[in-house]
């Protein structure tokens, strides 16, 4: 991958506290892509699989993952996974075949030490799947904040003027996004970010394909 100059300050801005999470995203997945992400997951990081703390398990049950994607009757207990990466929590959800999905708490990142951790986890997964892979605002997946894909040496990371120039450029496509909640929305387009809370509130999550990406 080439290497990229990084300047801290033009970053830290995507962790400001704010209320909303940070998403991590591989869009387009298949169950292929999920059972890599899984052994990945199993034989190289910490992590607990479950949902009740007295009942949680060191490895992820990709058995019960793909129970998980196929139960059609809402009646399946729904479990997650958290992974540490040296003090940096990541929780893994299990919510679409086609997408694979973490978030973590911005709050968390406080320097480039713990910047460095989630790029690096980013890239694992990247060099695992041969796939992009993006950090994006809670419930944003068409607009990367971060963009790494191994394969095609690609390692993007927005400034805070980039963003507020893409934003105004995909202005028009805006009322496609769904439950936008960053501080990006709120800063630049609020009364967008409004409408769009109240029109999200009940829809269907879905996936959202790579293709319709801002860049």
């Amino acid at each position: 991958m080439r290497a990229t100059l990084r300047n801290w300050n033009n970053i830290e801005w995507i962790f400001e506290k704010d209320g909303a999470l940070r998403d991590i995203y591989v869009q387009n997945a298949t169950i292929s892509d999920w059972e890599k992400v899984v052994d990945l997951l199993n034989s190289e990081y910490e992590l607990t699989f479950g949902v009740y703390e007295d009942n949680l398990i060191d490895k992820i049950d990709f058995g019960y993952v793909k129970t998980m994607f196929a139960d059609e009757t809402g009646e399946l207990e729904t479990k997650s996974a958290t992974v540490d990466l040296n003090g940096i929590v990541v929780k893994c959800y299990f919510f679409l075949e086609n997408q694979i999905e973490f978030d973590i708490n911005p709050i968390e990142i406080k320097t480039e030490s713990d910047f460095n951790k989630i790029t690096d986890f980013m890239k694992s997964i990247s060099s695992k799947l041969e796939k992009q892979i993006t950090l994006c605002g809670e419930n944003q997946p068409e607009f990367p904040l971060i963009k790494i894909d191994s394969k095609n040496g690609i390692e993007k990371i927005l400034t805070e003027k980039e963003t507020e120039n893409l934003w105004k450029k995909s202005d028009q496509n805006v009322s496609g996004f769904t439950k936008l909640k960053s501080k990006i929305i709120m800063k630049y387009f609020p009364k967008i970010f409004e409408k769009k809370i109240m029109e999200s509130a009940n829809s269907e999550y879905k996936s959202t394909p790579k293709e319709k990406n801002v860049w």
